[in-house]
């Protein structure tokens, strides 16, 4: 009794590990899975082993035991596990489905998406693939899966029979469902690419993508294991890409993370981590008859890439957790006219990372017109971005109340949210083929949408006539972008029908005053000595910097910060601003003038 006592008084670990003195590695899961690295922290949850049973095993055990909930599995000292592979679906079912472009398949899967989602080992992949030894078949038809977007008609798919696409999903679907119940690394990697298939990126395969990595101990620190720094730096990988999935799903589907921080311990990660992530040299000069990018080039650009977006991905999961989580939205609303600047005072700080982001972003990322085709994918990271922008002044704009919103605190606020749509839309045409054909993560077909969808907050919420048609207007503009670059880019369909539908919604809208009937009002009922619309509530401890409406940064090109510093110059509470520093009275909340200085656009593709 004393000792089941010690081992259900043991510290819990999130995931059961243990580390034992023998050569090779024991280790408890308390959810009944495999393939458990062990680390040093000798603690386990499960109330009926303890580690100090452990140490009890002859150095010859090789049966893999299970106690009620608690199953025991060997680990040999690299890392693997001796399970063998309980999988019924054959390599030879899943070529049968794609021959014969299956080694052009893959070659279409490391040459366009595995820079930029660099969760398997090439070398040691192909190496397995060439003999036919050691691939797991449910890795392998995830890859093709991947890797059908890029076949092209030259492919000789016109001419022999065509991959079945239909059936390879349901191939790979069935066999990821039964690898879940004993997950391994490949398990999770499958997992991972069929999430970046629109359709399959759904908040229940993230939610047993997560729970398949907290078994494998992916959300642990694996520094100080004993494995192979290959082997650490692919742990990695694979961790910080199963908490961007599981972040933007959240966003996507409207869904609660299942990732906290309280319960990560994963370290950022390093240049070498992203080691032995392509093939040799040597293998890349044998394969020379295949055009691919550079090896130095895409790995590079996948490098910087993936760290980049992980970056990004925890600025987002800040916001959603300082907005959008139930407790979040609860005290927002319980504070009633405050609201509005609780907001602002949370999103300072946040906006200020979203800049230094931008600001420190690698040139091998920007979206330049004479960019090469290694940075074709960079167009993911940059939408992500504006997403990210969105989603945070998105709740900005919800906060704002005609009845108790100041005037200026709203001229600030809709402006700043005017300069981020303005922004992303003009983005969306700087597109070209070679963006929109390349690599897309599956919440950028969401994020196309959210453009749209933020354009019609701001209409519906726009003060006046003139405000609302300049909305309308970009909205029409940036549906027929969205229509001219839909032919590169098909998942493009999504946000403009999305586009429409959220349009009727509105439809029957009440009838919005003049501009001029809008600011005559303003004077009629403006509280006495506020000045014109400068007056601003000392209590906040907020003081915003004014930026006019006549300058836009939309005039820049290429990929300058086209943030503003509204939120980032907040110390204190300061006395009313001089009517001098104010807008021109005609400007108002958002002068038709001023918007229409910004209201035209080029294609250029």
């Amino acid at each position: 009794m004393q000792n089941y006592r010690q081992a259900r008084d043991d510290l819990p670990s999130p995931v059961s590990e243990i580390m034992t003195g023998y050569p090779r590695r024991l280790s408890v899961n308390a959810n009944g899975s495999s393939e458990i690295p062990s680390s040093n922290l000798g603690k386990t949850m499960s109330p009926k082993i303890g580690p100090l049973f452990l140490n009890f095993l002859p150095p010859n055990w090789t049966d893999n035991s299970q106690i009620a909930s608690a199953r025991i599995q060997l680990f040999s000292g690299e890392g693997g596990s001796n399970r063998q592979d309980v999988s019924v679906v054959s390599l030879e079912a899943v070529e049968n489905l794609v021959t014969p472009f299956g080694p052009t398949l893959l070659e279409k899967y490391f040459r366009h998406f595995h820079p930029t989602f660099p969760i398997i080992m090439e070398g040691g992949f192909r190496s397995s693939y060439k003999e036919r030894n050691g691939i797991s078949a449910l890795l392998l038809g995830a890859m093709y899966l991947v890797g059908l977007k890029w076949l092209e008609p030259e492919s000789g798919v016109q001419t022999l029979r065509p991959p079945d696409a239909i059936g390879l999903e349901a191939l790979v679907c069935r066999n990821l469902n039964e690898s879940l119940s004993r997950p391994g690394l490949a398990t999770v990697q499958a997992g991972l690419l069929l999430s970046q298939k629109s359709s399959l990126f759904t908040p229940r395969l993230m939610a047993q993508l997560v729970t398949a990595g907290f078994d494998l101990g992916l959300h642990q620190d694996c520094s100080t294991w004993q494995i192979q720094c290959w082997e650490k730096g692919l742990r990695k990988r694979l961790a910080w890409a199963l908490y961007m999935q599981d972040k933007w799903c959240a966003l996507v589907h409207s869904r609660p993370s299942h990732i906290f921080a309280s319960n990560w311990a994963v370290k950022d990660l390093t240049i070498d981590d992203f080691e032995n992530t392509t093939r040799s040299a040597a293998s890349a000069a044998s394969s020379a008859s295949i055009t691919t990018l550079s090896s130095l080039s895409s790995h590079k650009f996948g490098c910087l890439f993936f760290r980049q977006f992980v970056k990004l991905t925890r600025i987002l999961s800040d916001i959603i957790e300082s907005f959008y989580t139930l407790e979040a939205t609860q005290q927002l609303s319980a504070s009633h006219e405050n609201g509005t600047h609780i907001i602002l005072s949370k999103a300072k700080p946040l906006q200020i990372q979203l800049k230094d982001w931008f600001s420190q972003l690698p040139a091998e990322l920007k979206v330049d017109t004479d960019c090469g085709v290694e940075a074709g994918p960079s167009g993911g990271i940059h939408l992500a971005y504006f997403a990210t922008e969105i989603m945070l002044h998105r709740c900005i704009v919800r906060s704002l109340s005609p009845d108790t919103a100041d005037q200026y605190l709203t001229h600030i606020c809709r402006s700043a949210a005017k300069t981020r749509l303005i922004s992303a839309m003009e983005f969306v045409n700087r597109l070209r083929p070679i963006h929109l054909r390349a690599f897309w993560p599956a919440a950028a077909m969401s994020n196309f949408a959210l453009i749209g969808a933020f354009g019609i907050l701001l209409q519906t919420t726009a003060p006046t006539q003139e405000e609302e048609e300049f909305y309308r207007s970009r909205l029409r503009e940036y549906r027929w972008t969205l229509s001219v670059s839909r032919r590169d880019a098909g998942f493009l369909d999504f946000a403009i029908d999305t586009l429409g539908e959220v349009t009727k919604l509105v439809r029957n809208q009440p009838q919005k005053p003049a501009f001029q009937e809008f600011m005559n009002h303003s004077f009629l009922y403006r509280p006495p000595d506020s000045g014109l619309i400068n007056r601003l509530d000392c209590h906040s401890g907020v003081r915003l910097r004014e930026q006019s409406m006549a300058s836009s940064p939309i005039s820049q090109q290429g990929d300058a910060y086209n943030g503003s510093d509204e939120y980032e110059n907040l110390p204190g509470c300061t006395r009313m601003h001089s009517r001098s520093s104010l807008p021109d009275t005609k400007s108002g909340l958002m002068s038709p003038t001023a918007s229409a200085s910004s209201a035209s656009t080029s294609r250029r593709r």
